[in-house]
């Protein structure tokens, strides 16, 4: 995988620990506020925690939403 293009590596200082109930799931959190993600995308209903963390802020949305706003994506550059 790191020969891939559009991969980048994200090396993480902070460690924000703001799931509490599954901390294994801190390294996603913490890759996502690292690389500045626009969200994350997940079913995992630890994640939920994240939509009362006023900073940082790291969106969370659902694989149904993520494949909607691919295709609305892909609309738009077909237009």
């Amino acid at each position: 995988m790191d020969t891939l293009p559009n991969l980048e590596r994200i090396n993480k200082y902070y460690f924000w620990n703001l799931i509490t109930v599954d901390p294994d799931d801190n390294k996603f959190v913490d890759c996502a506020i690292a690389a500045n993600a626009h969200f994350i995308c997940t079913e995992d209903k630890h994640f939920k925690v994240l939509a009362n963390v006023t900073f940082p802020t790291v969106s969370v949305i659902s694989t149904k939403d993520f494949i909607l706003l691919l295709h609305k994506k892909d609309e738009q550059r077909i237009q």
